[in-house]
This record gives structure tokens, C-alpha cells and sequence, in this order.
């Protein structure tokens, strides 16, 4: 017997979740009193009988998955920011996740960044427009080939990257 996969839901930071029930459709908002006591993955019951498992995502902003080509380069020292323009761009990275506040990328082959590495980041959205996106950021997290890079500049103060990540 295959495991369900567990549906995501977002915790508000006032504690509340709305958890959707894919068999009847209800659409429920809880307030989650106790949240370190909870399991990773819970098992919710709904009023229709279903029973389905849920992961809460304790995230400020919603994080889009992607799958997008990207380019990075190392940052020594600010004044020294490459021109990302179109003819020099190589693919040396895949962006996995975004934010308003940062981006999951995948280095494509050896590096040898650690945390707190400066980086700017240029990728092109996947929207019609295929808009080229620059962020400059700090990584936060080095797993192996996957980066977490936390953006100096929010996505909020970026139109277009800001309309690409609404849910």
C-alpha cells in the first residue's frame, strides 16, 4: 500500500489554517493552538468521513515551486556585479523554489559556496512575457548541491516577480 502524499497547508501567523477536503470539497479554517506538539504530517478527519493526511507550512510568504534555469555568480565585493546580459548568461543552476524573500536553487555541478556567500542570481520566469529576473542575496542553507539564498530586496519591491508568485 502506497503512502497518500500529505497536502500542504499554510499557517497564518495568527495560528489559523484553512484545510481543504479534496473528497467533498469543504474548505475549513482551524486555529491551531499547540503547534510544537504536532507530528510532522497529521491525519485529519473530515465531516464527510474522509480521512487525509495534511504537513503545516510555518511560512511568512507562500514559496512557489518552479523548475527554472538560472545563472549565478559569486559576489566578493559589491561594487562588482556582472552584466547578466543575454549573450553571456550560462545555465550553471536550477531555481526549485521561490519566495517574496528567497529561492531554493539547485548548483548544477561542483561548488565550493558556503553560508553566508554572497550571490547574484539571474533567471527567466516562465511567464508569457519571460521576464529576466536579478537578485542579489545571502545563502542561508547548503545541503549538498541545494542552496537557500534569502533575497537583499524583497520580491515585493519586483512588479513582475511579485504577480508571478500570487497562489
Amino acid at each position: 500500500m502506497t503512502e497518500e502524499p500529505a497536502q500542504k497547508i499554510f499557517v497564518k501567523e495568527d495560528n489559523s489554517a484553512k484545510i481543504h477536503c479534496e473528497s467533498c470539497g469543504l474548505v475549513k479554517t482551524v486555529h491551531l493552538q499547540n503547534t510544537a506538539s504536532l507530528a510532522s504530517v497529521v491525519r485529519i478527519r473530515c465531516t464527510c468521513a474522509a480521512v487525509f493526511p495534511v504537513r503545516f507550512e510555518y511560512r511568512k510568504f507562500y514559496r512557489k515551486a518552479t523548475n527554472l534555469e538560472g545563472t549565478y555568480q559569486m559576489l566578493f565585493d559589491e561594487r562588482d556585479i556582472p552584466d547578466f546580459s543575454l549573450a553571456k548568461k550560462t545555465i550553471n543552476c536550477r531555481i526549485e523554489n521561490i519566495s517574496m524573500h528567497g529561492a531554493g536553487v539547485t548548483i548544477l555541478g561542483r561548488h565550493r559556496i558556503v553560508t553566508q556567500a554572497r550571490l547574484i542570481l539571474g533567471f527567466t520566469l516562465d511567464n508569457p512575457k519571460r521576464t529576466w529576473i536579478e537578485k542579489t542575496g545571502v545563502v542561508q542553507l547548503v545541503e549538498g548541491a541545494y542552496l537557500g539564498l534569502r533575497f537583499d530586496e524583497p520580491a515585493s519591491t519586483d512588479r513582475e516577480l511579485g504577480f508571478y508568485l500570487m497562489p
